[in-house]
């Protein structure tokens, strides 16, 4: 198995970090006239280093200088395994410190240490050297790493340091392939005759040529047009390996370090995020609710506040729930280390862990956001996605939970199997995708989620509003769905309403009838007065033929309010009593299958003028009209110019 990972240098400037590099792979990373004239590193350098096997992993050598530290932490974001520098003529210093802070801060657990430049002191000097190596590791992820003196000068040491990062290599715990890609860019330029060129540690999941990825957080689209790992064009990169990539749809002033490339919709950009936050135990003071911080995720650098949870400070050592809200949008998932360094002067103050990418906005000591951040901070799926069902404010599909938690796809799929099948969550549209469809874990292709709380929530507040609805207007067959919507659902589409509607009359909680909802036997209700009426206005109609009252004569003939008797007609029309030709006309069934067989009779002759049916039903324009529109609606007619034939 392909072990890809990524060696990252780190220590005080002028400690001899691109040497060392040099001396392991032969490769000079600093590429800079800069650098060559000022004799430090200023930007990040690459180089292939083989192990014994044949395989070959990058090694990532980041500048010293206390000003390049930016640089440095762009660098050190995907790196798994650390080579911490120090120079055996200087011992400990200031960056040594911090870039060994910001490497713990971002989660990285193995490492070997190199004292450089042993050609130039006394060997008695070293053990001294060890010590105070040992004391700077001692309580941080790289304690009991191993210490080698080398010398580039000389090659002593290189070939036992080359040996401890192999040793070191085969126990680093690989990225993850199963998941999607994420690659945070940290280089783009263009070359002439190929385009768009961007670099990075590919974080996550796998990159292949003709690939389409979503550029964020602009969210344009973009498509890998080739690939290059250590020099060489491949036609596939796995996590883990540093990658350049052609990328085809979007230009260079498009694209910038800090952006990242990710598989479509695996990621969401954001201002705001909940983290563990960790201040550093010799930051010189507490970290106040609302201070203003640099925020480093990835290769990306925001402005933005801290704001603790649970108490006003976050003392120096301490560790508490925050939240942090950004200046710029920042493109995290649930897992995600990052670095925190002070506004200014500009020194690395802490860092953490984020726990949710797509927070509400919280209040101190809110008991209840601090109990969702410890659900979701424990990492188990069921706890994850039953916070994540809870608070969605509509159903969502298995593909948007595994973006909101950072859960591996088929990992939410089994778990949300679980949570139906115990009853903790509800499935809607099983039909979605045809109901013989089903996704390996048994869960119905094309569904959305809901929690089962929210399901009982939704029912009870449908059974109310449906039974006040019967209630005010007893006439009526049941409300439409799409006004049902618009008052209980108003932040869902029409098709997630539907899919409500459809599991709740499964479940056998409403009746349809068409576009109408309405409760189990609702139906419509006419009372003795009300019966009467209708069957006044039913004769009347009928008694009527081919010239019945229009509802506006009836309103005037019978008194009655025009919406009461547009109820009453409609009930009339639903149990077969009466037919709507138009808005303002209704028949009796008789007259209209009258009419019919006169038509019909005249259309085998021949084409009918709407004055020549007028003459053979003896009626007037006002009724001829909507009559044969009718039949028109009806398909028994087609309208040609001015006259009506029969419909083939």
């Amino acid at each position: 198995m392909a072990r890809n990972l990524i060696i990252g240098t780190a220590g005080h400037i002028d400690h001899g970090k691109t040497e060392l590099v040099k001396a392991l792979t032969g490769r000079d990373t600093d590429r800079l006239a800069a650098e060559k004239e000022r004799g430090i590193s200023i930007e990040l350098g690459f180089a292939p280093f083989e192990l014994s096997d044949g395989t070959v992993v990058g090694i990532v050598d980041v500048p010293g200088h206390e000003n390049f530290v930016r640089n440095m932490m762009a660098g050190a974001t995907g790196v798994d395994l650390a080579l911490l520098v120090v120079a055996a003529d200087d011992g400990v210093m200031p960056q040594t410190r911090e870039h060994l802070a910001i490497l713990d801060l971002l989660g990285v657990s193995r490492g070997v240490v190199a004292i450089t430049k042993t050609d130039l002191v006394e060997e008695e000097l070293i053990p001294l050297v060890v010590d105070e190596i040992d004391e700077l590791l001692e309580g941080t992820r790289l304690e009991g790493s191993p210490i080698i003196p080398v010398s580039a000068v000389t090659g002593a040491g290189i070939e036992e340091l080359k040996l401890e990062l192999e040793n070191a290599a085969a126990q680093v715990r690989l990225k993850d392939e199963a998941l999607p890609a994420r690659l945070p860019l940290d280089r783009v330029f263009t070359l002439k005759g190929i385009g768009t060129v961007a670099t990075g540690t590919l974080w996550s999941g796998t990159l292949h040529n003709g690939q389409r990825l979503e550029l964020l957080p602009s969210g344009l689209e973009a498509r890998v047009r080739g690939l290059q790992v250590h020099d060489s064009e491949r036609e596939k990169a796995g996590a883990g390996e540093r990658v350049a990539v052609n990328i085809a749809g979007v230009s260079k002033d498009r694209v910038a370090r800090g952006d990242v490339l990710a598989q479509p919709g695996y990621l969401r950009p954001n201002y705001m995020l909940d983290a563990r936050v960790v201040v550093l135990k010799d930051w010189p003071r507490p970290l106040k609710r609302g201070v203003r911080v640099r925020f480093h995720h990835g290769t990306r650098e925001v402005m933005g506040r801290v704001y603790p949870l649970e108490s006003e400070l976050i003392q120096p050592g301490g560790r508490q729930p925050a939240q942090l809200r950004l200046e710029g949008l920042v493109s995290c998932a649930p897992g995600d280390r990052f670095v925190l360094r002070s506004y200014s002067p500009v020194t690395t103050m802490g860092g953490g862990t984020v726990v949710d990418a797509h927070p509400g906005k919280h209040k101190l000591h809110d008991p209840a956001a601090i109990g969702e951040f410890l659900e979701l901070e424990s990492g188990d799926p069921a706890r994850v996605l039953r916070v994540q069902l809870g608070r969605a404010d509509r159903p969502v599909q298995a593909s948007e939970l595994a973006m909101l938690s950072s859960l591996p796809p088929g990992t939410v799929r089994d778990s949300l199997q679980a949570m139906l099948e115990d009853g903790r969550a509800a499935a809607l549209g099983e039909g979605g995708a045809g109901k013989d469809k089903e996704t390996r874990s048994g869960a119905p292709a094309a569904a959305l989620y809901l929690s089962s709380d929210r399901y009982s929530e939704l029912k009870s507040e449908l059974l109310g509003f449906l039974g006040s609805f019967h209630r005010e207007k007893p006439l009526s067959g049941g409300m439409d769905k799409e006004t049902l919507r618009t008052k209980m659902m108003p932040t869902w589409d029409g098709r997630t309403a539907d899919m409500l509607f459809e599991r709740l009359i499964a479940d056998g909680v409403v009746e349809s009838d068409g576009k109408l909802v309405r409760l189990p036997g609702a139906g419509v209700s006419v009372t003795g007065r009300q019966a009467g009426l209708l069957e006044d206005i039913v004769k009347r109609i009928g008694g009527g033929g081919a010239s019945p009252p229009s509802l506006g004569e009836l309103t005037v003939d019978t008194g009655m309010d025009r919406k009461r008797l547009s109820e009453l007609v409609t009930v009339a029309e639903k149990d077969g009593r009466l037919v709507r030709v138009s808005p303002d006309l209704y028949f009796s069934p008789e007259a209209v299958d009258e009419i019919e067989r006169t038509l019909r009779a005249a259309l085998e002759k021949g084409d009918v003028t709407v004055s020549a049916f007028r003459d053979l039903i003896n009626t007037s324009r006002k009724y001829a009209l909507p009559l044969l529109e009718y039949f028109d609606r009806k398909r028994l007619t087609v309208r040609v110019g001015d006259v009506r034939r029969l419909r083939a």
